[in-house]
């Protein structure tokens, strides 16, 4: 094989049961694993061209496959260990640009590491049936039903009391909506090691129907709270499921949100690629795992 890049995976802290660890990654090559200064570098080497890459890069089947087989090295290696998930087509020139690429950073690295240590991500969705919801609080809304029983006495005043009252459902609506927000995130966040909201995409289809996405987080839970946690997901979910809430948790996933900004370490790195659409693919792959509750 001449000259081949190094496709990382992820890094993790040495363990000598770490170096027993045999399983195939990108391409069917042998996962390798490169020790340094307390770091283990989950690496294959690849006889890859940048030119040929691109061209791959456009062929979804080829993406899929190579996101699963990097998925399945991450995957394996994070039911043992704590680990630094590296992106999907992260690839160096040779073992000398990515050690010089870690060594300023080794003790970030080590300390993320360890504080990573027997915790997991978890992701959690919850999802608004408005129909569902503006249904609940007509009719359990104390003010609304005092409001809505007025009784104006001339037509342009109903129809003015009428759109009053519209607005003013679609209003509290929106204040009710927000406080079960907080309330779920709140509550979960004291459960966990650290919480993070994320990007919300709006409408989508989900068993139930059309819903809106009105909660998009993530959570670091150890695994030794990890059941308390998802008891009090289940406790969120049957208290807001008259109110038209639904939740979705699912994980454990690699920890890519809590990872450490290594942004600036990338100079010695190839990227042949264009970023969005990698990022893009890995999050499909995402997508397809089921939910554990």
């Amino acid at each position: 094989m001449n000259s081949p890049y190094l496709y990382v995976y992820c890094l993790c802290k040495d363990s000598p049961s770490l170096h027993d660890l045999q399983i195939r990654g990108i391409g069917s090559e042998p996962v390798l694993l490169l020790s340094h200064r307390g770091v283990v570098v989950a690496h294959s080497r690849v006889a890859w061209k940048a030119a040929s890459l691109r061209k791959q890069a456009k062929k979804v089947s080829w993406i899929t496959s190579r996101v699963r087989e990097h998925e399945y090295v991450v995957e394996e290696i994070m039911r043992n260990y704590a680990i630094l998930p590296m992106k999907f087509l992260t690839l160096f020139r040779s073992e000398r640009s990515l050690l010089n690429t870690l060594d300023p950073h080794l003790p970030v690295l080590l300390n993320y590491l360890e504080h990573l240590h027997d915790k997991e991500e978890w992701s959690l969705k919850v999802y608004s049936n408005k129909v569902e919801g503006l249904k609940y609080l007509q009719e359990s809304d104390a003010y609304l039903g005092r409001m809505n029983h007025k009784t104006p006495n001339t037509p342009g005043e109903r129809y003015l009391h009428m759109k009053r009252m519209q607005e003013l459902v679609l209003e509290r609506f929106g204040e009710n909506l927000h406080e079960m927000v907080e309330n779920v995130y709140e509550m979960l966040s004291h459960l966990s090691e650290e919480g993070k909201t994320l990007n919300v995409y709006g409408r989508t289809v989900t068993k139930s129907g059309e819903e809106d996405v009105v909660f998009n987080g993530v959570f670091l839970v150890s695994k030794q709270k990890f059941e308390t946690f998802r008891e009090k997901v289940k406790s969120l979910k049957e208290c807001y499921r008259p109110r038209g809430l639904s939740f979705e948790l699912t994980g454990p996933w690699p920890p890519y949100n809590f990872c450490p900004d290594m942004e600036e370490t990338v100079s010695n790195k190839v990227r042949p690629l264009n970023k969005s659409k990698i990022e893009l693919s890995l999050r499909g792959a995402k997508a397809t795992k089921q939910s554990q509750m």
